[in-house]
């Protein structure tokens, strides 16, 4: 797992989303997992089934549990990116009206013309932005809705780093899987944040910069995956 500076913040992110081998190398020693990560599939297609492939089917729970086992085991401060820090990352968080109150759930009502690729919406395959819901799963399953002329390749998961990375080296931000993030949705804090969008996505506002999703905590779909940061002031 390779970890980079993101200039406005104070923490090192991993350029790639959490990969099956790095889970499995925390499964093999941790007992009581659920082995859900282990099949996932949607509509009957496999991902996150290879090892270079983001690991899939996490909930909130699981990724928080991942970063306390590499924790200790490395004797570092291993956690989940806050909502902030993803908005830099990603290059949204100088357009976000954010202040020390402002909540995820109030940043995603406002639908911001960004997108990680860039300002402009549509996707070219010949700039390989990432993995989404395109016409490879249209031809799998054609009663499925899908982005027109789009083909990244992958009717699921991709091998992480399968894409071009951003500015600061970060790869996937967009597409592949849902980062689950270290925030809570509102101030009720009963569910939880994720980015990024992932394979399954295919409208505007999940591929937008500013798009979230939130569910309770011990949630968990075939696109959950997570990313970790390194903290070197903890």
């Amino acid at each position: 797992m390779k970890f980079v500076p993101v200039p406005g913040t104070e923490v090192l992110f991993c350029i790639h989303e959490t990969r099956r081998q790095d889970y499995a190398a925390y499964a093999a020693v941790t007992s009581g997992l659920n082995d859900a990560w282990k099949k996932q599939q949607r509509h009957g297609i496999l991902c996150g089934d290879k090892d270079d492939h983001p690991v899939c089917g996490m909930n909130w729970e699981d990724a928080k549990k991942f970063c306390a086992w590499l924790s200790k085991k490395e004797g570092e401060s291993y956690r989940l990116p806050t909502d902030k820090e993803w908005s830099i990352a990603v290059g949204v968080a100088g357009m976000e009206n954010r202040t020390p109150a402002t909540t995820p759930e109030e940043l995603a009502a406002v639908a911001l013309d960004h997108f990680p690729w860039g300002m402009e919406p549509m996707l070219r395959t010949e700039d390989k932005p990432g993995n989404y819901q395109d016409t490879v799963w249209k031809e799998i399953l054609p009663d499925m809705p899908a982005i027109r002329n789009y083909r990244d390749g992958f009717p699921t998961s991709a091998p992480v780093m399968s894409f071009r990375p951003n500015a600061f080296g970060l790869y996937d931000l967009g597409g592949n899987a849902w980062e689950w993030i270290e925030d809570g949705w509102n101030t009720e804090q009963k569910e939880r944040v994720l980015r990024g969008g992932s394979f399954y996505d295919y409208g505007s506002d999940y591929l937008r910069s500013s798009g979230r999703a939130h569910h309770p905590p011990g949630h968990l779909s075939q696109p959950f995956g997570f990313r970790v940061v390194l903290d070197p002031a903890k």
